[in-house]
């Protein structure tokens, strides 16, 4: 069996590409959109890949069977959960998969079980070497079921939702994971950093006994005490999870070999905005943009948490135009954001920033300021207001006194919480964040705005006073 694991730091994807030697053939588990490394993989080790699974309707990023698919002649078959109903039915699979379904290649058998809790419809993969045991799976591919040390949250379709998952869920961890044995070995669809549990594990896979040893969210416990604690302290889910069910339920559109976004644009037709609507998105580090960036850009400084932070804050209806330190980057950026669902990806600015300066066209700028700087002048204009837009969790865990506490995902439906006749500083855990909230009250009209430089990390290494 040759079995490799493709895993997408920042989103935390993990996706499996198993192949049978002695048939030649391959089975892909929860593709991402980004589809290159799974045809590369096949062809380096002689592979032909003939099955898609998914194993549920994803929230968090745009599923690649369809791409996969189309990009290899329409050759593989996508089998998607048959459990769905109506709401969550993918339309665009080839077959819909039950309990007692299996596809079989050569030695490797892949069975299929029902594990709602997550999402309505999800399933497990379980796989079985039959040249050493044809009933004891040997590997589990859980989706978002079961996590290294966590499960899924059961939250994300909505309030209405939410209770009747997390008892769904309840009855498949204690009811339905009882018929995998312990020694079966756990892979999930993600590892640590991803919004869709809230205490995953760095590890990126584990076993079904270590778990119910170790992981807190397996152990028996009054079914309404359990799903209380589940639910307690969850992180606040992004709002393009919602757009990403839909899509990935009616399956996204096809890309193709040929990435978008590689459209070079002058300084002049941007400033005379040839490209209609399209929203300046700056993706430079966060000195640079501080030092002078196009007005009313939004700065998601690249790094591996670009594509959650676009989805975050970035509309979906308007074409993107992108602003890079260097070329080499944008092939990366634009397939970060098509990871999440933003297809309309127009180009980039040709010799970037430096192009903009030398046609003389205006600039903005963005205020820094040291922890020390903050510390003096909280205590001296009482003016200033410090919104700090970290996590509930990092907020609880310590922040300024007297500060205003607003995620930063949610900065755009509470930026009249702010006024804009006191200056504001920002402040994150190191100052990525912050760039992003500012970059958004500028373009709100918000003329005094600063970034904390270094933010919290810096406020507690120089040993400043926080309040709990």
């Amino acid at each position: 069996m040759q079995f490799h694991q493709r895993f997408v730091p920042g989103l935390a994807i993990a996706s499996y590409i198993i192949g049978d030697e002695k048939s030649g053939e391959a089975v892909i588990i929860d593709p991402t959109r980004d589809v290159n490394d799974f045809i590369a993989f096949a062809k380096d080790n002689d592979l032909h890949i003939k099955h898609i699974i998914e194993t549920h309707v994803h929230a968090d990023f745009v599923c690649g069977s369809r791409e996969l698919k189309a990009r290899l002649n329409d050759e593989p078959t996508i089998h998607c959960s048959g459990y769905g109903g109506k709401d969550w039915t993918q339309s665009f699979a080839d077959q819909h998969v039950k309990e007692g379904d299996t596809i079989t290649m050569g030695d490797l058998k892949f069975g299929f079980q029902h594990v709602p809790g997550h999402t309505p419809e999800h399933i497990a993969v379980t796989l079985f070497d039959t040249s050493r045991s044809s009933d004891t799976p040997w590997v589990m591919f859980s989706g978002d079921f079961l996590f290294v040390g966590d499960v899924g949250r059961p939250d994300l379709l909505g309030e209405e939702e939410k209770k009747e998952l997390a008892h769904q869920l309840y009855e498949s961890v204690f009811q339905r994971l009882q018929e995998i044995p312990d020694i079966t070995e756990v892979y999930p669809a993600h590892g640590a950093g991803s919004l869709c549990g809230k205490a995953i594990g760095s590890r990126r896979s584990s076993t079904v006994g270590y778990e119910r040893r170790f992981n807190s969210s397996l152990k028996e416990k009054p079914e309404d005490k359990w799903v209380k604690d589940l639910l307690d302290e969850m992180p606040l889910s992004p709002p393009y999870f919602k757009r990403m069910k839909r899509v990935n339920k009616e399956g996204p559109a096809i890309i193709g070999p040929e990435l978008p976004g590689q459209k070079r644009w002058g300084a002049k037709q941007v400033h005379e905005r040839v490209c209609d609507n399209c929203l300046i998105v700056d993706v430079r580090s966060k000195e640079s943009f501080a030092s002078a960036h196009i007005p009313n850009a939004i700065n998601i400084p690249v790094g591996i948490n670009l594509p959650t932070w676009a989805g975050w804050v970035l509309p979906y209806d308007r074409p993107i135009l992108l602003i890079a330190e260097d070329p080499s980057q944008l092939d990366s950026v634009v397939t970060n954001l098509l990871r999440v669902g933003f297809d309309d990806v127009q180009g980039y600015l040709e010799g970037g920033i430096g192009s903009w300066e030398t046609a003389g066209f205006s600039l903005a700028m963005l205020n820094t300021m040291s922890v020390h700087d903050l510390d003096k002048k909280r205590k001296s204009e009482k003016q200033l207001t410090i919104l700090d837009v970290r996590t509930d969790k990092e907020w609880n865990e310590g922040h300024i006194e007297g500060a205003m506490h607003i995620h930063g995902g949610t900065l755009q439906n509470r930026v009249e919480e702010i006024s804009k006749d006191k200056p504001v500083a920002v402040v994150c855990g190191s100052g990525y964040r912050a760039s992003i909230a500012s970059s958004f009250l500028q373009r709100e009209g918000f003329e005094a705005v600063t970034n904390v430089i270094g933010g919290m990390s810096a406020w507690k290494a120089a040993d400043m006073p926080t309040a709990k």
